[in-house]
């Protein structure tokens, strides 16, 4: 109990010092929870934004087209027939389904040319798995059988285009002849997503159909769910099991496959946090060994006073160390309470990318304009006993230096 009392009175010694050492401790603990916020903030959103806008929760295609999806190829493709609709329509918990057909286009304004994706889709069911038709800024989706189109308004504005203006799409069918799909232009869109609204072209799915001489055929078959998007991977396996008996080439895939380049973006970022936590060893070692060292230099007499009535090397060490836990529990509270106004601060309002001098441009995530924080409860707690851990560590070998000296020559230093 002497032991506990005399290191935590010396923990307020000298207010300053110890006021710097465990600022210096939790501004390192601010930066970790601020970057661990923004990071999960980043992640979650991206999540979404592939999700409402990209992917929906589960992907069904046959197995070579997935090996060759990202060229947009026009065979390999599947039709809905009413079987595999069936199937898919008693799932638990479904939102809805919806075809996709994906194909590359040159986009002509008549007087530029520029390629781009175009998405044959079904209006009458493309709301029920994506979010798209809720971010126009003019005019409105098209119906089945219109020759109209909608495209995101940056790629409208870099094409010189406006509603009511017409477009070409210059296109190859899958017998790799040339055609065109004439449309005017029937809405612009702005969402949260640069894939989105840089380089897609919706157009009716009869239409892109007709064009690229494909009868039914779609790429894929998007299904949204009521519920928890992490289960995917096991809907996906499950609804695998059932498309496969209709056709043995039949696939689902979940939205995480769709999305790896930002879920290893997000594994690297755990790298980060890595570093960040080196670095908040080595500030809270310095500060905390600088402190232990100062104050056993301050106490010279004290400690041989100590030695010479009986106290052992292990109990003055124990001193220094209640010391140090004491500092490093000031710096850790200071460092959460910063931590957590931060964290509401950017989970209330975010961060606009525009201050970073970004604009809205596309990062490599889809991502646009603001980047908001989200919450880690288990990082606090971590984090908070982290620092105090190494606060403890880092004083033991200034301590056991400060303990290891002669009592006699101790007393009479000066």
């Amino acid at each position: 109990m002497f032991i506990a009392k005399l290191g935590f009175r010396n923990v307020f010694r000298h207010k300053k010092r110890t006021l710097i050492t465990a600022i210096i401790i939790s501004l390192a603990i601010l930066i970790y929870l601020v970057t661990d916020s923004i990071m999960i903030g980043i992640a979650e959103l991206s999540y979404q934004n592939i999700i409402n806008l990209e992917t929906g929760h589960l992907q069904v295609m046959t197995e070579q087209y997935w090996e060759e999806k990202d060229k947009n190829p026009l065979d390999q493709l599947l039709v809905k027939d009413g079987q595999l609709a069936e199937e898919i329509k008693a799932l638990a918990n479904l939102q809805g389904m919806s075809p996709l057909l994906r194909f590359n286009a040159n986009l002509n304004n008549g007087v530029e040319e520029l390629p781009v994706l175009g998405l044959g889709i079904e209006p009458n069911t493309y709301h029920q798995v994506f979010t798209t038709g809720d971010y126009f800024v003019k005019g409105s989706f098209f119906k089945a059988g219109e020759e109209k189109a909608v495209l995101g308004q940056s790629l409208a504005e870099l094409m010189d285009l406006k509603v009511g203006d017409y477009l070409t799409l210059l296109v190859r069918s899958r017998e790799r002849t040339f055609n065109t799909i004439d449309v005017e232009i029937s809405g612009l869109i702005s969402t949260p997503n640069p894939n989105v609204n840089n380089n897609i072209v919706f157009v009716p799915l009869d239409l892109a159909q007709q064009s690229l001489n494909l009868g039914d055929e779609v790429s894929q078959l998007v299904i949204r769910f009521r519920g928890d998007q992490g289960e995917m991977p096991t809907a996906a396996r499950q609804l695998t099991e059932k498309v496969a008996k209709i056709n043995p080439d039949l696939r689902a895939y979940p939205w995480q496959a769709s999305a790896q380049s930002i879920l290893a973006m997000m594994e690297a970022s755990q790298i980060e946090n890595i570093i960040i936590l080196g670095i908040i060893i080595l500030i809270a070692a310095v500060g905390i060994i600088n402190t232990t060292i100062l104050s056993a230099i301050e106490r010279t007499e004290e400690i041989g006073m100590m030695k010479a009535l009986g106290l052992k090397e292990g109990e003055i060490i124990l001193a220094f160390m209640i010391e140090a836990l004491g500092i490093g529990v000031i710096g850790s509270l200071i460092g959460c309470f910063l931590g957590g106004v931060s964290v509401a601060f950017f989970n209330r309002f975010g961060i606009a990318l525009s201050a970073f001098g970004m604009g809205e441009i596309d990062i490599g995530i889809p991502i646009i304009d603001k980047i908001y924080g989200g919450w880690n409860p288990g990082a606090f707690l971590f984090i908070a006993l982290f620092g105090v851990v190494v606060a403890v560590l880092a004083s033991i070998l200034p301590a056991r230096w400060a303990a290891g000296k002669d009592p006699v020559k101790a007393i009479y230093h000066r």
